[in-house]
């Protein structure tokens, strides 16, 4: 089965460039589609961009979050497993030079609430790894460092 997804990406200059490093030019830029809220993203701080704004490096780290998090919720459904909350931490990796860049590496912290076992727990995420399409997508390493806490834990 195929799935198909359309996005638009609009840049305009729109304001006058204000900074020193990334060139004479607006850095943001503003991503919609029919069906989803508007997202203004901008490139990283040490690009010229606005750091205020979502860059690509942090949309593509929070989109392999999300697609682990999405298979490993589908594969404790699968097996039964009640999960009550899950929060990730997540941290990556780029290395820059000579004007060319790439990320190398993604790491996962996810703390699950759940009265499941540390050792389903990671059963679940080896099901969620093979799952991952965005895992299955990029080349370079994703770590996963789970914890597990029991229900009733504040995981702010």
């Amino acid at each position: 089965m195929n799935h198909n997804f359309e996005i638009r990406l609009r840049w305009h200059n729109a304001r006058p460039p204000e900074r020193e490093i990334g060139g004479d030019y607006s850095h943001e830029s503003i991503i919609t589609s029919d069906k989803h809220a508007t997202l203004v993203a901008s490139a990283a701080g040490g690009f010229g961009g606005d750091v205020r704004l979502w860059n690509p490096e942090e949309l593509l780290m929070a989109a392999i979050a999300q697609c682990h998090m999405l298979s490993f919720l589908y594969a404790a459904q699968e097996a039964g497993i009640s999960i009550v909350d899950y929060v990730d931490d997540i941290t990556g990796a780029m290395s820059y030079q000579g004007g060319s860049g790439a990320m190398t590496g993604v790491t996962l912290r996810p703390t699950i609430e759940t009265i499941a076992s540390a050792a389903d727990v990671d059963r679940l995420h080896d099901e969620a790894k093979a799952m991952c399409v965005l895992r299955a997508s990029v080349n370079f390493p994703i770590t996963i460092e789970s914890v597990v806490a029991r229900p009733g834990a504040n995981l702010n």
